[in-house]
């Protein structure tokens, strides 16, 4: 039994590192979203430039004498961010939801992983409240992306239920120990 404790937190070490490598990447991906959407809010100038051998119009950052910064990553020229071609919601908003809920999502799956790398054991009561939570940011996640978050959310949402029992096996058989 030891032997499987010590492989769970192993393993947790591991994902764990995996999920802060995503959760920073995904913070620096919303933060350029919501760059590109205060320069096509505020409407800053751009300019034209070639990247790679294409012509691009992208938001000038700042001007050090002739070297010019440019945001060419997340805008689009002429995107609006709240409306696209009249009253009707913009994709990129949708994006940046999804962005936001992803980043709630991730952060309920470090719980649930720094949960079982510090004690490796699944069948607790804190454990199967963090899945619960990971499972409803998953729901969240789906609302504004697809239907993959909302098969990942049932999935949690089985393991919950898995673990939430295994739990009252564990506490059954050590209080008759």
């Amino acid at each position: 039994m030891e032997k499987q404790t010590e492989k769970i937190k192993q393993f947790s070490k591991i994902v764990s590192a995996f999920l802060n490598i995503a959760f920073i990447s995904l913070i620096v991906a919303a933060a350029l979203e919501l760059l590109a959407w205060l320069w096509t809010a505020s409407h800053w100038p751009t300019e034209t430039t070639v990247i790679g051998g294409v012509t691009v119009e992208a938001p000038l950052l700042f001007q050090l004498g002739s070297t010019k910064v440019l945001l060419p990553v997340a805008w689009e020229p002429g995107f609006r961010f709240w409306t696209a071609g009249g009253s009707a919601p913009a994709i990129g908003f949708g994006e940046f939801l999804a962005t936001v809920f992803t980043l709630v999502g991730l952060r309920f799956a470090k719980a649930v992983f720094k949960l079982l790398r510090e004690n490796g054991s699944p069948f607790r009561e804190d454990v199967v409240k963090a899945l619960k939570r990971l499972a409803i940011a998953l729901l969240c996640v789906g609302c504004v992306s697809g239907a993959i978050p909302f098969l990942s959310a049932g999935i949690v949402w089985v393991l919950c239920l898995i673990f939430d029992y295994g739990r009252k096996l564990q506490d059954e058989s050590d209080t008759t120990l």
